[in-house]
């Protein structure tokens, strides 16, 4: 076996196990899949810091990097230690009236269970309530179980796992390397390549950096605007935990499709044991906030971000739902999405097409580079010029 392909194989054989210590270890990683996803978004900030140090000397751009990441660290903590003294008062008000209401809530909701019963039991045929009776007795028990199942596999998966506990103590340091040595991730991870393979690695890492860039700005900027919409409305209404509902609402949102409709689940709910009254509305309202949503704001920016078909879409979710629970919910789409683009990308290499040609006809080619944590912002390449 020659050098370049036994360099080769040596290559693909640690790649391989790599992905394999990923997937065994992936409880433990979620902290730093959360940092990487947190610094991808603030890595074009610390690269617009950099501009304002005047510190000119290479020598020194290790340091200059590194007290950008500093400035962006003080910055965005220092905001959310704020958001936090501006918000922990109004939610803890929220809370203490709602705990003061529960008594009355209650109260509303067994006079209303109990007119239901009764209207139920005058209604239908006793053979008929002895079967349902039965039925939901055998229904309870199984969601008592399966409750009990999935709480008790997340209290073991979160909080007796050393290695996650251990991964958020240490995200902020590993959060502040990453963003401060980017621009050195690329290059290793190309030079590491055989040489043979080296540009298509290179261009790869450009199609995924796009791709999940495009999808992570439409994500945050679509869960920004439902999550406000939703607070701003249940606060008119003058619904109990308005804050928490659209934070709720905005966080839900990650989640393609089914996301919408998980958020508005608590707020429905809220309604109707405080002010049935208010139902319809604050349902409407709901429904409102989500066709606007899925006709304007969706197809507009989601729709341009991954460009999959929504029948696509959930079948992907049940599949990473299945394979990684809500983890899975959050990034089945986005994986799916750069998945795509390698295949295509590698279709047109196994089709006889240069590394530049591959990359060029990629709807992703001519798009900027929102984020810059993996990649350096470059223009596409010249097909002619990668061909030589």
């Amino acid at each position: 076996m020659n050098a370049p392909r036994a360099r080769l194989f040596l290559w693909l054989g640690v790649t391989t196990a790599v992905c394999l210590v990923t997937w065994l270890a992936a409880d433990s990683l979620l902290p730093f899949a959360i940092g990487a996803l947190i610094s991808y978004a603030l890595a074009p900030v610390v690269d617009a810091v950099i501009r304002f140090i005047p510190i000119r000397n290479p020598d020194y751009a290790t340091w200059r990097r590194g007290i950008a990441v500093f400035v962006v660290y003080l910055v965005f903590f220092g905001g959310i230690v704020l958001a936090g003294f501006v918000l922990i008062p109004v939610a803890a008000e929220q809370i203490a009236h709602f705990i003061d209401s529960t008594p009355s809530i209650m109260a509303s909701i067994r006079d209303q269970s109990l007119g239901v019963i009764a209207e139920y039991q005058r209604r239908t045929p006793p053979e008929i309530q002895e079967r349902v009776a039965r039925i939901a007795e055998q229904g309870a028990s199984t969601v008592a179980t399966l409750v009990g199942q999935t709480i008790q596999g997340a209290l073991q998966t979160v909080t007796a796992t050393i290695g996650f506990v251990f991964g958020f103590a240490v995200l902020p340091f590993w959060m502040f390397y990453v963003m401060r040595d980017r621009r050195s991730v690329t290059g290793n991870i190309v030079q590491a390549a055989p040489i043979e393979v080296r540009e298509d690695v290179r261009l790869m890492l450009t199609l995924l950096d796009r791709m999940l860039g495009r999808y992570l700005r439409a994500q945050l900027f679509l869960g920004l605007v439902i999550g406000v919409a939703v607070g701003v409305s249940m606060a008119l209404f003058g619904v109990d935990l308005s804050l928490g509902l659209g934070v709720w609402a905005g966080v839900t949102e990650l989640i393609p499709i089914i996301g919408p409709w998980l958020g508005a689940i608590p707020g429905l709910i809220i309604v109707a044991a405080t002010n049935p009254s208010l139902l319809p509305w604050v349902a409407l309202t709901y429904f409102m906030i989500q066709q606007l949503e899925n006709n304007l704001l969706v197809p507009r920016i989601q729709g341009e971000a991954v460009d999959i078909h929504p029948a696509m879409v959930i079948l992907v979710l049940v599949a990473g739902g299945a394979v990684w629970g809500f983890i899975g919910l959050v990034i089945a789409v986005p994986a799916a999405a750069m998945l795509r683009e390698l295949f295509w990308y590698l279709d047109r290499r196994l089709r006889g097409r240069t590394p530049g040609e591959a990359f060029g006809e990629s709807r992703l080619a001519d798009q900027p580079v929102t984020s810059r944590l993996l990649v350096e912002e470059s223009p596409a390449p010249d097909p002619v010029e990668v061909a030589r």
